[in-house]
């Protein structure tokens, strides 16, 4: 058991570390991107806790980084960010987008403490 639960903690932090570098790329969609990648790893033999470990937290890494070209550029990193582009133009126009990267960023850390535990825990 604890080894099973190690090797989802590891393929978690993987997904995390992987997709929080593709986050930041605007455009990149979870088809394009997250599906293939957890094929890749089911195909590798990777067990089903590493696997659901690996795509949950790539999945809330992914999102949460998307915030960045929003906030800063004004482009949108993917379809559920496109709400956000009136309020992050404001905050540009207003010459504090760093206040919105703030908070982005204390929401992504209190999310990521919460999901990448709750889906080790469940895939286990």
């Amino acid at each position: 058991m604890m080894s099973t639960v190690l090797l989802a903690l590891g393929m978690g932090l993987l997904g995390a570390v992987v997709f929080s570098a593709i986050g930041l790329v605007s455009g990149t969609d979870e088809t394009a991107t997250l599906a293939p990648l957890t094929l890749l790893v089911v195909l590798i033999g990777v067990p089903p806790a590493g696997v659901l470990a690996f795509f949950l937290a790539g999945a809330v890494a992914k999102h949460m980084t998307h915030m960045v070209p929003t906030a800063l550029l004004g482009i949108p990193g993917d379809t559920m960010a496109v709400p956000l582009l009136r309020e992050a133009d404001l905050l540009r126009r207003l010459g504090v987008p760093h206040i919105a990267l703030h908070k982005a960023i204390s929401g992504a850390a209190v999310a990521a403490f919460i999901a990448v535990p709750v889906s080790v825990g469940a895939a286990a």
